[in-house]
């Protein structure tokens, strides 16, 4: 039963990486190839989270659960990482500025 939390760890994962891969490539002289990059990549996201609870839900409930729970605290881990170290740079940048 803890595999297919693991594995909701490990596709939450993934999903933040192409997330975060995503992102760091995007530029404002891109224009249609952005718009490709960006749904492209959900497409993919998607596609592996969907396979992932079809695969668990197959199984049973609980591995469903697990499998999204996994998921979901891997979403929940990354958007606090994201936002302690996106905030710890706004403030460097505003003390940078002020001085």
């Amino acid at each position: 039963m803890g595999v297919w939390l693991l594995v909701g760890v490990l596709v939450g994962l993934l999903n933040g990486l192409t997330r975060r891969w995503t992102v760091a490539r995007l530029q404002a002289e891109m224009e249609n190839s952005a718009l490709a990059l960006t749904l492209g990549g959900l497409v993919v996201r998607l596609s592996l989270v969907a396979m992932l609870l079809i695969a668990g839900l197959r199984q049973g409930i609980v591995p469903g659960l697990l499998a999204f729970v996994g998921l979901w605290v891997t979403r929940m881990v990354t958007v606090i990482w994201f936002h302690t170290s996106v905030g710890a740079k706004r403030e460097e940048i505003l003390e940078s500025e002020t001085e």
